[in-house]
């Protein structure tokens, strides 16, 4: 990948001058020196051929600025990274960086942590379809209707609408932590299938049953340091989203409704990254994961507070959902006797 670093450099090179120094003769000299033109054109050998495709890919991330220049960020990220696993993993790289830049100005941080989301979310959705495809676990709409009404007694009675959501868009709803005789029994035990699944459950059950974050109910501080802890506890690791970022032209009849519907579209252009999203009231707190994949929306939630918590994983063709619905679903799910109007927080989800 010596024309991958060959491309940094002379892109890098503005960095590394003050600001009267740089101009644009500069960078067309080194360029020149390699056969590389940064205004686009470039000669036709394999060799510079692969150096274009490089350059071509940093500008469709937005990795090169108007002026030519490398983004810090990314440059650093780079290095932090090393040379081998950086040229490796270039356009996971890339992606990182894009993504960064759609939620924020990025540090070199935020781009390696948009990384390891990336990762995790690839494993953990993958583990979905490999259970999806396998019909492990319970099969919502291939079910006896006596099994469906015992699962949607797992659901709150007032969630009308969300059970119909995931009944009418033909969602595969896999259940865990649920009674294993019982499972064995009716055959609806679900399976993880990989290390980012099972550690997403385990999230889901011990932050329902954390007394760091019902002590802390209502207080927005310190159940987002609870979240945080569950989280550390279980190995991963939680990046703060900038709900002003992401949250666009929704409208919804709260602000549960227009936060979800916005997250969820910027997740179908982020395909893979999973998000979590916690709402809180004076008296309780709810929360799931929405993640986007292969033309699957897989959400995550705790159906109850008691141990063993259940914990639901649905996926359902994003084909049939309507994003506003889907919100308001989940919202009316969410909601209950005691609102939760209020949002915590917005996380992408990785491992530490």
């Amino acid at each position: 990948m010596k024309y991958l670093k060959m491309c940094l450099l002379i892109l890098a090179l503005p960095l590394q001058a003050s600001a009267e120094e740089m101009n644009q003769e500069m960078i067309h000299s080194a360029a020149t020196a390699y056969g590389l033109d940064i205004s686009g054109q470039y000669p036709s050998t394999a060799e510079e051929n692969r150096a274009s495709a490089i350059h071509e890919q940093m500008l469709a991330a937005g990795v090169i600025g108007d002026d030519h220049t490398v983004d810090r960020a990314f440059s650093e990220a780079y290095t932090a990274l090393g040379s081998k696993k950086a040229n490796e993993n270039f356009s996971q790289l890339c992606e990182a960086y894009k993504l960064s830049a759609s939620e924020n100005k990025p540090s070199a941080e935020d781009v390696l942590n948009a990384m390891k989301a990336l990762e995790f979310g690839r494993h953990f959705n993958a583990g979905i379809e490999a259970s999806r495809n396998r019909d492990d676990g319970f099969v919502l709409h291939k079910t006896p209707s006596f099994i469906k009404k015992g699962i949607k007694a797992l659901l709150p009675s007032h969630s009308r609408s969300f059970r119909k959501l995931i009944e009418h868009s033909h969602a595969r709803t896999m259940i865990f932590n649920i009674n294993k005789d019982l499972a064995n029994i009716l055959g609806i035990g679900s399976k993880a299938r990989n290390d980012q699944v099972k550690d997403i459950v385990g999230f889901a059950m011990n932050s329902k049953d954390s007394r760091l974050i019902r002590s802390n109910a209502g207080n927005a501080e310190g159940m987002s340091k609870g979240f945080n802890a569950v989280a550390g506890g279980a190995g991963l690791q939680l990046s703060k989203v900038d709900p002003g970022k992401v949250v666009s032209h929704y409208s919804g009849k709260s602000q549960a409704d227009v936060i979800i519907a916005a997250v969820t579209e910027h997740a179908a252009k982020h395909e893979d990254i999973v998000y979590l999203l916690a709402f809180y009231g004076q008296s309780k707190y709810q929360y799931f994961t929405v993640s986007i994949s292969r033309g699957f929306i897989n959400i995550t939630f705790a159906a109850d507070d008691n141990r063993p918590v259940p914990v639901i994983i649905t996926s359902m063709p994003a084909s049939r959902v309507d994003y506003s619905t889907m919100a308001a679903a989940i919202d009316d799910f969410m909601r209950g006797k005691d609102e939760v109007p209020d949002l915590l927080g917005i996380w992408r989800m990785a491992d530490q």
